[in-house]
């Protein structure tokens, strides 16, 4: 009988932790740079600034928050995906394939290393876990119908 739940980790590419921080201080600059003419004009007022604040802050948090709570989850009915404050729940009977990507779509994925998943209505979803192999046999496990295919 499967487990009851599978946690697994995404897989994280050393380029992006090399550039996340980067891309993440040139978004917080850009958005402080944008507000600094209103502040002025407002003659500094502390509502707006911690606005700008409470922005520049997240701006420079969401990276981190990504890279440190992305992963995925098999239940015995449900795939739980998570990147930061994303979520989404496919159902395992919608599961119909799945199949190796280096698509540099956005996607809940943290690495190039990726897994295509396809289910429902013409829909699919990029994933990275950690333990790739892993994955897959508690997804088969789970979802003995899907199809798994290039590898």
């Amino acid at each position: 009988m499967a487990q009851i739940r599978a946690f697994f980790p995404s897989r994280v590419d050393s380029w992006l932790v090399a550039i996340g921080p980067l891309a993440a201080l040139t978004a917080a600059t850009a958005v402080a740079g944008l507000a600094g003419p209103f502040v002025l004009n407002s003659g500094g007022s502390p509502p707006l600034l911690a606005l700008v604040a409470a922005i520049v802050a997240l701006t420079l948090l969401l990276p981190l928050w990504l890279v440190l709570d992305t992963n995925y989850t098999l239940t015995a009915d449900d795939l739980l995906i998570r990147s930061g404050p994303f979520s989404w729940r496919i159902a395992l009977d919608d599961v119909r394939e799945v199949s190796p990507s280096h698509s540099w779509i956005s996607s809940p994925a943290l690495s190039l290393d990726r897994l295509s998943i396809r289910y429902g209505a013409d829909r699919s979803i990029l994933v990275s876990p950690r333990e790739k192999q892993r994955f897959i046999d508690a997804l088969r496990q789970r979802c003995p119908s899907v199809l798994v295919t290039g590898f």
